[in-house]
């Protein structure tokens, strides 16, 4: 737990531990839980919680950094000093949950929906095309990685959801850091 105590109206918080390689055969199945986790903008799991059910914050997220080697896991929040503790704690929670029940099958379904009906937004420029390639090489991918990329998605269950958010999220094993008025904040952590 890293504290770094200044004078903000809101505290910002980001727990993390680490993720994995962008060769990791769980990269698909981790994509998909990280949506339905806090990925997936107003249809997350932490987004629905904290925001819309608690209205600790505006904006919460969480992702996957998967690069050549080991990449990283993060949750983060911005959210007054004194509902640090509060936001924590669901953030955890969230994470829990997922880690001990299967997705629904509906939001398994919108999560891959989402992921493969966005796709071809990224290749709808020339930059972003040039981009693409150089990661698909970068990461030796395959030059048909395009048409592939919606059979692995596709593959993904909710038994594999499962497995990866036990395998990659841990609520105990994590890096906590905490930025804004310590004394307002009075964090349990």
């Amino acid at each position: 737990v890293i504290k770094i105590d200044r004078d903000l109206t809101q505290a910002s918080i980001i727990i993390g531990n680490l993720g994995i390689s962008r060769d990791n055969p769980d990269y698909y199945a981790v994509s998909i839980m990280n949506y339905i986790l806090g990925g997936g903008g107003f249809s997350s799991r932490l987004m629905q919680s904290i925001r819309e059910e608690k209205g600790l914050a505006y904006s919460v997220h969480s992702y996957f950094a998967a690069y050549k080697e080991t990449g990283t896991f993060q949750a983060g929040v911005q959210t007054k000093n004194e509902s640090a503790s509060t936001a924590i704690d669901e953030i955890l929670k969230q994470i829990e949950r997922i880690r001990n029940e299967k997705v629904s099958d509906q939001e398994l379904s919108d999560a891959k929906a989402y992921l493969t009906g966005s796709f071809p937004r990224r290749l709808d420029t020339n930059r972003k095309i040039a981009d693409f390639l150089a990661s698909v090489e970068f990461f030796n991918l395959g030059l048909d990685y395009d048409k592939r990329y919606t059979d692995y998605i596709n593959a993904v269950t909710q038994d594999d959801v499962l497995r990866v958010a036990r395998k990659y999220l841990t609520a105990e094993n994590y890096v906590l850091v905490v930025v804004g008025d310590q004394k307002k904040a009075r964090l349990k952590y």
